[in-house]
């Protein structure tokens, strides 16, 4: 069997070069396919789209195919940092950028030959070649849709792989007219959904969602851990030499938060909410800046005892987690699926202490603990853990943690899960 998994953005997570940023899902796909590969039951690909002129590259021992769309890079770039409008003045800046002296006049002088049907053609010619007998798309999108009906007019086999629990709203199939966060049509998205031949969910939760939203069924098949988080700790102090010439913050017991510039998904105004009722708490922020005028309000409302970073390299920021006294994180339950970072803050001995989502994860395992989004309940433990005195038994119970998140999210057993579910 030939088995291509897809996540266009995540060629940085697969380089390790910080180049673009990447989230959980990029990082969830390629865990997948390098556990997939370490069981030597199948051939494994994995497709990406990146600006650069290459066709194929060996990454750990599998072949990353490049759909190469260097215009539609730039467009998506310049869409991240600008409104464009069919009123006066037809384009507003929201973040500069100095390639947008380039990036613009580029834009304005291709747009009479571009259009969105030819980007439909680039990506339906590219997944229907794909040299696979298998195509695993991670999360629901209108691009996965295309994606697995690419695919399936070549007599693939498709399997939708969903990302987060929003992926599985009952609007998609109840409401085809209802466009969610992302700017996706709901008809569109469910036929991607419906047309798959498999829909895999990261927990029971998602399951249920599955069933009871969109008459669906789907198979369970968590995330796996990365044993090279290990390794990355154990080189923090070379990794993060840089960061720490830059930031004497970072010598000091501080809590870790991480995600984009949103008001819904991982909110990091909460965060900045709890910061400013624990002073006396060093915070740092890694922030992927998808708002830029998110990004301009954080930046000043952000209280002294909270420094923000801009996204690191993968093993950077796995190193940066196994500094932190703790790990905070505020997703709502409503858009989160498997945060991946629960399974590293957990092999690193971090505790987790999180707003709303647990999904089994903490408190199956001990990594942390929910709070019901009751920020002040939050506050109170996280003041609470912060004064406590170190535990003379405290690294014995972060092995003892750490063992439990192997035997449950281990590699060789996730990817047995995932290889009796292609079997099915």
């Amino acid at each position: 069997m030939r088995v291509c998994f897809v996540a266009e953005n995540a060629w940085s997570a697969i380089a390790e070069d910080g180049r673009f940023p990447f989230g959980g899902m990029e990082t969830q796909a390629w865990a997948f396919a390098q556990c997939l590969q370490a069981l030597r039951v199948c051939d494994v690909s994995f497709a990406v789209s990146t600006p650069f002129r290459f066709r194929s590259q060996q990454r750990s021992g599998i072949e990353v195919l490049n759909r190469s769309a260097w215009i539609e890079h730039v467009r998506r770039d310049v869409a991240r940092r600008c409104v464009i409008s069919r009123n006066w003045p037809p384009v507003k800046i929201r973040k500069w950028h100095r390639s947008l002296v380039w990036k613009l006049p580029l834009l304005a002088a291709t747009r009479p030959f571009r259009s969105s049907a030819a980007e439909q053609r680039s990506v339906a010619d590219f997944y229907s070649h794909l040299p696979a007998d298998v195509v695993i798309a991670y999360g629901v999108s209108s691009l996965t849709t295309a994606i697995v009906e690419a695919a399936r007019s070549a007599g693939k086999r498709t399997i939708v792989s969903c990302a987060s629990n929003d992926d599985l709203r009952t609007e998609y199939r109840t409401n085809p007219d209802y466009v969610n966060a992302y700017g996706d049509r709901a008809d569109v998205l469910y036929r991607g959904l419906t047309q798959a031949d498999r829909i895999l969910v990261q927990t029971s939760h998602q399951q249920q969602l599955a069933r009871a939203n969109l008459d669906l069924d789907a198979c369970v098949v968590p995330n796996p851990i990365d044993e090279r988080w290990i390794e990355w700790a154990s080189q923090s102090e070379t990794l993060l030499q840089g960061l720490f010439g830059k930031h004497s913050e970072l010598q000091q017991p501080f809590v870790l938060w991480t995600g984009r510039t949103d008001r819904f998904h991982k909110r990091p105004a909460i965060a900045l909410q709890i910061a400013r009722q624990l002073p006396q708490v060093q915070f740092v922020m890694v922030l992927d800046v998808t708002d830029p005028a998110i990004h301009e309000e954080l930046k000043a409302r952000k209280p002294e005892n909270v420094l923000m970073l801009s996204p690191l390299c993968y093993p950077m920021f796995v190193a940066l987690m196994s500094r932190a006294v703790a790990f905070l994180s505020t997703g709502s339950k409503h858009y989160e699926g498997f945060p991946n970072v629960f399974l590293q803050a957990g092999l690193l001995g971090v505790p987790v202490v999180s707003a709303e989502c647990d999904f089994g994860i903490l408190s199956e395992t001990g990594i942390g603990r929910a709070f019901n989004d009751s920020v002040s309940d939050l506050v109170q433990h996280l003041d609470k853990f912060m004064k406590r005195p170190v535990e003379p038994n405290h690294r014995t119970n972060a092995s003892d943690t750490a063992q439990r998140v192997r035997e449950r999210y281990g590699a060789h057993t996730i990817a047995a899960r995932l290889w009796q579910a292609l079997q099915e």
